[in-house]
């Protein structure tokens, strides 16, 4: 299949053409991925990064499962700070106030020891690899490294145990497109800005710092994945990653990073992922592997970027946090943010993303078992929901307004109609839900969920905006008199034609 690469913009100045220049000369100079040299006696690849969240989400969870399956026994490290970066982690060493928690993965087993010092988690293993980045909204900011990450180099140069150690940097990912993180706002909060000045700053970084002779291009491999039909899901709160495709990803940018063995192919992929978004997810990053600093647009890989599948049946959307038994229900799960693996009623890929942007408050089963709705929905469908509420107190959450769904990936020449089911048994009062569907219009209709067994919401004619998306809003109706004003959804179907 055809890819084709497009070189970001890069800003013209004469400082980053130096540090290009420095970088392309480092990159040809790399020494060769897990060499026998930097093998332990023990035949161990020892690996540890010195970050945050960010390092969390990138070595932490799959990458000891994808090490396992390439055949290589790996010893992870995580010397974690959340939210902090390279002037702050120096002041941490330099106060001894020893807030580092060094998270481990050793034999499959994960452990925590908080309130850590630096020097005891890089004394801890003689790592063969070390790998420095900053926190994410200065990972673009060069002006924020120095001298921090000169002194955080050479401490841990001054500790290290393995004389043959490498040092790397590892590459983070610009936020998603609609990310309200406050530091979004150093880019002008555009994600294409963010990611341009990410690969000029890691440049500058090797370029100044020839010691750190490889790059982890978690980043780019992220950039590249939103160019597939999973689009800009990569991520579960606008700058973590996705639990799933988000992290898979960048563990397998990691595996071929420190062991040269590419992902491309591996049968493991966490729960939640099927086969094509973790085959999506491994290209993505082998790519980056291949060229870490320029988005290679795999626009053809899986599903193609743009949707033309026409579904032979309707599309049946199970909401809750248990699986029903009739495979004709796609189960949308809290579990995951998004689902990528949803069927027609014939068992048909459809290539339609759901992705749970705004929270429910929870799931419950307390629906109907026996329904009279034109869903002919089976009993385990109709009972069980995710909920919200509006106001008040309810355990342990925090009200919200509304909770949102986005459908993506959705064929843009196609319309489609929305059938929609909230229910909750033996309640006393009136618990209307409201439903807002948007794409190129927008339509909204209610209907009473208390003791509900036979009404539904139809809307009808719902064209997809051009990028093939449709939100979907849940909340109270105008008529809901719960003290919490909750709102539900069980089940949904659409019908596409046309």
């Amino acid at each position: 299949m055809n890819k084709f690469r497009i070189q970001k913009a890069s800003v013209c100045c004469l400082l980053f053409i130096v540090c290009c220049l420095f970088s392309a000369q480092a990159q040809t100079e790399l020494p060769s991925p897990m060499g026998e040299r930097l093998l332990s006696q023990d035949s161990i690849v020892r690996v540890l990064a010195i970050g945050n969240s960010f390092s969390q989400d990138a070595v932490e969870q799959y990458l000891w499962e994808l090490a396992q399956e390439a055949g290589v026994k790996m010893i992870i490290g995580n010397a974690y700070r959340g939210g902090q970066g390279f002037h702050s982690h120096w002041i941490d060493v330099t106060e001894a106030n020893n807030t580092f928690e060094y998270r481990k993965v050793q034999n499959r087993v994960r452990t925590n020891t908080p309130r850590s010092a630096l020097a005891d988690i890089i004394t801890d293993e003689p790592w063969n690899y070390i790998t420095f980045q900053q926190v994410s909204q200065e990972s673009g900011l060069t002006t924020t490294f120095e001298p921090y990450l000169t002194s955080l180099i050479q401490y841990t140069q001054g500790l290290q145990t393995n004389p043959n150690a490498i040092y790397g940097y590892h590459q983070t990912w610009a936020y998603s497109h609609d990310s309200t993180h406050g530091g979004f706002a150093n880019y002008g909060n555009r994600q294409e800005v963010m990611y341009d000045s990410i690969c000029q700053a890691v440049q500058y970084a090797t370029a100044m710092h020839p010691e750190l002779s490889f790059v982890v291009p978690s980043g780019t491999a992220i950039q590249n994945a939103r160019t597939t039909y999973l689009g800009d899901n990569m991520n579960r709160d606008g700058y973590h990653l996705d639990l799933k495709m988000g992290r898979y990803t960048a563990a397998c940018v990691w595996l071929e990073t420190i062991t040269g063995i590419s992902p491309v192919g591996f049968s493991y992929r966490p729960d939640g992922v099927d086969f094509l978004t973790a085959h999506t997810c491994q290209v993505a990053a082998h790519e980056a592997v291949a060229h870490p600093y320029e988005c290679t647009v795999l626009d053809q890989e899986g599903f193609p970027s743009v949707n033309n599948i026409v579904p032979t049946g309707l599309v049946k959307l199970n909401f809750g946090a248990d699986h029903t038994t009739d495979p004709a229900w796609n189960d949308i799960t809290p579990a995951l943010r998004t689902h990528a693996d949803i069927t027609d009623s014939n068992m048909n890929p459809t290539g339609i993303l759901v992705t749970i942007t705004g929270d429910f408050g929870g799931t419950n089963k307390n629906g109907p078992t026996y329904t009279t709705t034109k869903m002919l929905m089976p009993g385990d469908v109709s009972q069980s929901c995710l909920w919200g509420y509006a106001s008040g107190k309810f355990g342990g959450q925090g009200p919200r307004q509304s909770a949102t769904l986005r459908l993506s990936h959705l064929n843009p020449e196609l319309k489609y109609e929305f059938t929609l089911f909230s229910s909750r048994d033996n309640c006393q009062d009136f618990r209307q839900t409201s439903f807002i569907v948007q794409g190129e219009d927008t339509q909204a209709d209610a209907l009473q969920a208390a003791n509900n067994a036979s009404e539904t919401v139809v809307i009808k004619n719902i064209h997809p905006t051009a990028e093939g998306e449709v939100t979907l809003t849940v909340m109270p109706g105008s008529n809901n008199t719960s003290p919490n004003s909750f709102y539900y959804l069980n089940a949904m179907t659409i019908k596409a034609k046309r």
